[in-house]
C-alpha cells in the first residue's frame, strides 16, 4: 500500500513519512507540498495504481483540502476506488468539522499530530 501526503508543511510532511515508515504500514510514501500537483499526479495514473492512502492537509494555499476533494471527484472511478482519502488537520473550527464530515469523498478527519494506532484501526474496516 503507497501513502501520499498532501501538506504545504515541509515539517508536517516529514513527521508524517516518519511516522509511516517505521510503523510498517508502509515502505512507499509521496509527499505533495501542494493539492494541486497531488491532482496532477493522480490525473497521471491509471489501473495499474496501487492501493493508496491519502492523507490531506485541510489548509493550504492555493487549493484547500476541500477544493483538492471537488477535483478528486472529476477523477476516473479506475483511480477513485484504489484511494482511501483521509483529512488530516489541527481545526478545531465546527464548520470545518461538519464540512469533512459531509465529503463523501472524505473517510475522516484525522488530528494533527498523525495518531497511528488510529489510523492502523481505520485501515482495518
Amino acid at each position: 500500500m503507497e501513502f501520499i501526503i498532501v501538506d504545504d508543511s515541509v515539517f508536517d510532511q516529514f513527521t508524517q513519512e516518519k511516522l509511516l515508515l517505521k510503523s510498517g504500514l508502509t515502505k512507499t510514501v509521496r509527499t505533495f507540498s501542494s493539492a494541486q500537483q497531488a491532482i496532477d499526479h493522480l490525473r497521471d495514473q491509471g489501473a495499474d495504481m496501487p492501493e493508496t492512502v491519502i492523507l490531506l492537509d485541510l489548509q493550504m494555499p492555493g487549493l484547500n483540502g476541500f477544493e483538492f476533494t471537488e477535483h478528486y471527484g472529476l477523477l476516473p472511478d479506475v483511480v477513485r476506488k484504489r484511494i482511501r482519502l483521509f483529512m488530516i488537520s489541527s481545526t478545531v473550527d465546527t464548520s470545518d468539522i461538519e464540512e469533512a464530515e459531509a465529503n463523501p469523498y472524505i473517510i475522516q478527519l484525522l488530528p494533527k499530530p498523525l495518531e497511528i494506532p488510529l489510523l492502523r484501526e481505520l485501515l482495518k474496516r
